[in-house]
């Protein structure tokens, strides 16, 4: 990129600290021609959308990331929040003509210099995911304080289900609510806005101007609910935002506040005037000195009551009440104060933060990635949940280098749960409802979890879209819409009918090519009633048809050589994904060996007519179960080709090793049993779950 001038300077805000937040932008033209571009921007003050370009001189007001491509490569634009100079900018497109674009800096009056953009250009071969990963590497180098999603170990508690109040109940829930819940035993439930402060959501104005009154909640005691909870083993979250309450701290609690009105970038005022005007009023923020002080009596406040951690709600506001610098220290008084809960691995779910100041400044750890997709009392429709698929999906391409993405609660009880609980697999992200009680249904959430245990099934990243289809929009793009996640044992791949084509049906093929497969792999076309459909996944690739709203999903894992034949473990059955229930299978001259994050029944895949037995090698420990396949010793059973389900039974009594017991199943002769049944499979035409 060459040639850029500074246009003229503007004092564009009040002051803030004793200093004026100014607004200025530079001229920005490239030396050639770019074909397609995702921008990123906001297109509501907390939130990001993408939006498909294809000139620069295009770019949506307040864009924070671009992914371009060209015949020569990927070019990525990444606009910075420097913490060091009190400054975050963005892009916008020019009207000066040509392909012009602008970059956007809104800095601190006594800041002289700052770091304002980040471009890297690639080869065109580089995969998307790798070129946002490097382009975040670079970032965090430069800005100071950025830390990066590997340097951020998801807290355990999140790899458990939980369940939020929220979308159930709104600000009127009630603490018999969650008491009703826990006879459902989530591991964890947030206590969502309003167990604090007395708020009508049809008055919404006064509600989001409201300044936290209290520490504690409005009409119950936190300790009894907590105390209540606990014995079920249920952790407690509850809820706050960044500033204290929407409008902040009430002037009369004893902290030193101010009384302020938003200053709004231009991009934001021109980009979404009306979400704007939803926020115009008055807030009464904490001075910078008292930041540290109210978070750690808030907090203190809240363990000594039991409570494990909390959802921070609400962030982007302190970008424009207390300016980027403001916005950062703030975040970070936060953070430090939530030692107050435990000295780490404390759950905090950061919410309204897809701001730059929020991303670059480096202490979420857990982070939403789309805005809702439903609201209490407001029926979700089907172009809610295809918009969502595609913002979160989208949107984590720019954010999974910085944080774990959250794909915000799912009804189990709506006609959309299932499809929902699919992204949330291939997602990789927390699983959590936000159902009433008498309407939650276990059974959505079960292909979700490990078999026996509130754990999710892992994947290792996040679920993004294939390389080809980042610069389609699936509402509008008549195929369907498919998202990559890798796994311990193999990938999941899951495509989702996001356009309404009425009742025609959209096709689409995944090809090896897309996911960038090293090893020849086995595809299965998962079922949860069977054994699916499987076969080796050949260059011709996989296709899939669906309808509006339809899904399908595949795991693949890696073809092993065993001997005369070739084999592939796609782990346990009854989950959306299965390679996610494997730790590890490799072969070596003793045998077949699979581990797994718990026992259950697993599924292969051969080449060929093979025999198997498992050899007594196999410890369950309500954990983790390794087992041992041989080939040729006693005990034999003959299995495949095709698709083979087994599972370790006890021969006399017939109960499986579900069994939280630990012990080996074994019959009266200290023979080691397993149940086979098997299905020939071969061809590659799928149809789709609904």
């Amino acid at each position: 990129m060459e040639g850029w001038s500074l246009t003229s300077p503007k004092v564009a805000g009040p002051l803030i600290q004793g200093h004026s937040i100014i607004e200025e932008s530079f001229e920005l033209y490239p030396d050639r021609a770019l074909d397609q571009l995702l921008c990123l921007h906001r297109h509501k003050p907390p939130w990001t959308a993408p939006a498909l370009r294809n000139k620069l001189s295009e770019i949506p007001p307040e864009t924070l990331f671009v992914l371009a491509r060209s015949s020569s490569g990927t070019l990525l634009l990444c606009p910075l929040a420097h913490r060091g100079s009190s400054s975050s900018c963005c892009l916008r497109g020019s009207a000066r003509g040509l392909d012009d674009f602008e970059l956007v800096s809104l800095r601190d009056s006594s800041c002289t210099a700052a770091l304002l953009l980040l471009a890297l250009e690639l080869p065109p071969h580089v995969m998307a995911s790798t070129a946002a990963s490097w382009a975040a590497e670079r970032v965090a180098a430069r800005v100071g304080g950025a830390r990066l999603r590997r340097e951020k170990r998801l807290p355990s508690l999140f790899t458990r289900w939980g369940w939020c109040s929220w979308d159930a109940h709104g600000v009127q829930v009630q603490r018999w609510q969650l008491e009703a819940m826990s006879k459902h035993h989530p591991a964890w439930m947030v206590l969502d806005d309003g167990w604090q402060e007395e708020v009508r959501p049809e008055e919404w104005r006064q509600w989001l101007h409201t300044p936290q009154s209290r520490f504690g909640a409005k009409d119950f005691d936190l300790k009894e609910l907590t105390s209540q909870l606990s014995k079920d083993s249920i952790k407690l979250l509850v809820w706050h935002t960044l500033l204290g309450y929407w409008g902040g701290v009430a002037p009369e609690r004893g902290f030193r506040t101010r009384n302020l009105r938003p200053w709004w970038p231009s991009g934001l005022r021109e980009g979404c005037p009306g979400e704007v005007d939803v926020w115009e009023g008055d807030f009464s923020p904490l001075e910078k000195e008292d930041f540290l002080r109210f978070y750690r009596e808030f907090y203190e406040t809240l363990a000594s009551a039991g409570v494990a951690g909390v959802k921070c709600d609400g962030q982007f506001l302190a970008e424009v009440l207390v300016g980027p610098s403001g916005a950062q220290e703030l975040a970070a008084a936060q953070e430090k104060a939530l030692a107050a809960f435990g000295p780490s691995d404390v759950p905090v779910i950061s919410c309204m933060s897809m701001t730059l100041p929020m991303v670059h400044g480096g202490s979420a750890v857990l982070a939403r990635v789309s805005d809702d997709h439903a609201y209490p009392g407001v029926p979700e429709d089907a172009a809610s949940v295809a918009r969502h698929i595609w913002h979160c999906s989208t949107n984590s391409i720019w954010l999974a280098p910085f944080v774990h993405c959250d794909w915000d609660m799912l009804k189990t009880s709506e006609w959309h749960g299932t499809i929902h609980a699919v992204a949330r697999a291939v997602a990789g992200c927390p699983v959590y409802t936000s159902d009433p009680a008498e309407h939650f249904n276990l059974e959505i959430l079960r292909p979700l979890l490990l078999p026996g245990s509130d754990q999710v099934c892992p994947c290792l990243h996040a679920g993004l879209p294939i390389d080809r289809q980042i610069f389609q929009d699936p509402t509008v793009n008549r195929r369907p819409w498919w998202l990559l996640n890798s796994t311990a044992g193999g990938f999941m791949a899951a495509a989702f009918g996001l356009c309404d084509t009425g009742a025609e049906e959209m096709t689409e093929t995944l090809y090896p090519l897309d996911c960038h497969l090293v090893k020849e792999h086995a595809c299965l076309q998962v079922s949860l009633e069977g054994l699916g459909h499987a076969a080796p996944f050949s260059d011709a690739g996989w296709d899939v048809r669906m309808h509006y709203m339809g899904f399908a999903v595949l795991a693949l894992a890696p073809i092993l050589d065993f001997g005369e034949h070739r084999v592939a473990i796609f782990g346990l059955s009854g989950l959306w994904n299965p390679t996610g229930s494997l730790l590890g299978r490799w072969t070596d001259p003793e045998g077949l060996h699979v581990q797994l994050h718990c026992a259950g029944q697993l599924l292969l895949w051969s080449s060929g007519t093979f025999q198997t037995t498992i050899d007594g090698q196999i410890n369950v420990d309500g954990t983790s179960a390794s087992l041992q396949l041989d080939g040729l010793t006693p005990n034999q059973v003959c299995a495949g080709p095709g698709m083979i389900d087994l599972e370790v039974i006890r021969a006399r009594y017939q109960v499986d090793c579900r069994s939280p017991s630990g012990e080996c199943w074994k019959d009266m002769l200290g023979n080691t049993w397993i149940k086979s049944r098997m299905a020939k499979t071969g061809h590659q035409r799928a149809t789709s779950q609904r």
